[in-house]
């Protein structure tokens, strides 16, 4: 499901067999389109090759290659299902490469907290990438549902995914990295209290957030307490990297 910021449309992308979308479309109205074969079975019906990010992680979508392939410390099988995030979409990708940096200039026991975590993908590569602890949260019972089967599946014992608002995470412990694939409202919203979460100096990756209103993130981002945040643009999209603002030494 997608719905735009300011607008009354609502888009709902369901992938059914043929009878059912038709019901579906008398019932709710809108079109039935055709998918095509490549957006899940990739090229001459074999399945899609794994998304490689950085060198450290690959994401598959395909179980059968995920078990015939996935031998490295940094491969991920996130099956395309109810909730958001398989790395198909660019700014998780983004999200997923600005993770791997932040790792690789952490060390000792660094912690995450993924807000709107969504599928879980991107808890279960901050694991992957070396994460001591991993607190996860979504609002959906669903996500919640299908987090903490897609880190079983990945065998990860260092994510904690709980039912939560993104704008009340003082119960969550202080994380060195905060993950946040949200819309801009909510991300604005909630962006006081990711500041005051986060361990001083602590890294803020976001995406979610439309082009046109990167500006207004960024501001208020800084206002929350955070530096001027980096931000790159994929399509009407883009994702964004940014620290929380140590406090100064009093003189």
């Amino acid at each position: 499901m997608v719905t735009w910021p300011d607008s009354r449309a609502l888009k709902i992308e369901v992938f059914c067999d043929e009878a059912t979308a038709g019901k579906l479309a008398r019932r709710f109205g809108g079109r039935v389109t055709k998918a095509a074969p490549h957006l899940w079975t990739g090229e001459a019906g074999r399945p899609r090759a794994p998304l490689a990010i950085r060198g450290k992680l690959r994401v598959f979508s395909d179980e059968d290659s995920w078990r015939e392939e996935g031998r490295r410390d940094g491969d991920i099988w996130i099956p395309a299902g109810m909730a958001f995030g398989t790395g198909d979409h660019a700014t998780t990708a983004t999200c997923l490469r600005l993770l791997c940096d932040v790792a690789a200039g952490l060390a000792g026991d660094w912690t995450v907290l993924d807000a709107g975590t969504g599928s879980g993908i991107l808890a279960v590569a901050a694991e992957k990438l070396g994460a001591a602890r991993v607190e996860a949260l979504d609002f959906d019972p669903a996500c919640v549902r299908i987090a903490k089967e897609n880190a079983r599946n990945n065998g990860c014992r260092r994510i904690k995914v709980t039912k939560a608002d993104a704008r009340r995470i003082a119960g969550f412990a202080r994380p060195h990295v905060l993950v946040a694939n949200l819309f801009s409202e909510l991300l604005l919203a909630s962006a006081a209290g990711f500041a005051g979460r986060l361990l001083p100096g602590g890294h803020l990756i976001f995406s979610g957030v439309l082009r046109k209103q990167s500006r207004e993130v960024a501001d208020g981002l800084v206002k929350a307490g955070f530096a001027e945040p980096r931000i790159i643009d994929r399509g009407k999209w883009c994702a964004g990297l940014t620290q929380k603002i140590r406090a100064r030494a009093r003189g």
